[in-house]
């Protein structure tokens, strides 16, 4: 199997991740999920914010499939690594940071204090 071929699995595996959390099919739980103090202290904020962490999985893994697939087999393997991989990790932390700003305005919104918040 080529190495590039686990580029394009981790994009589906994003976008399978994502799915269930975009059609907000997963209850809150410790195992899956954007498990935060916030999203566990109201499940209204632990539904919202995976579906928005979820439909950023969805898009990051369409996206980056796309992407690799694109790439595939028209530059150097070495340029290849060197570019998918930031874009994995850039993709990653920018759908990340959107989920915990969220949920933290969530619940400042409801007149909380995201750090007050007891561990679930």
């Amino acid at each position: 199997m080529r190495p590039e071929y686990v580029f394009v699995g981790i994009g589906i595996v994003c976008f399978s991740v994502g799915l269930p959390l975009a059609g907000r099919r997963i209850p809150p739980n410790r195992w899956y999920g954007v498990r935060l103090r916030a999203t566990f202290a109201d499940e209204s904020i632990w539904y919202e914010t995976n579906a928005l962490a979820g439909r950023d999985l969805v898009v990051l893994g369409v996206l980056y499939v796309a992407l690799t697939m694109a790439l595939l087999d028209r530059v150097p393997r070495a340029t290849y690594v060197l570019f998918c991989g930031p874009v994995l990790v850039l993709g990653s932390i920018v759908a990340m940071v959107r989920s915990v700003r969220l949920a933290n305005r969530l619940w400042r919104e409801r007149g909380n204090d995201p750090g007050a918040a007891r561990d679930p």
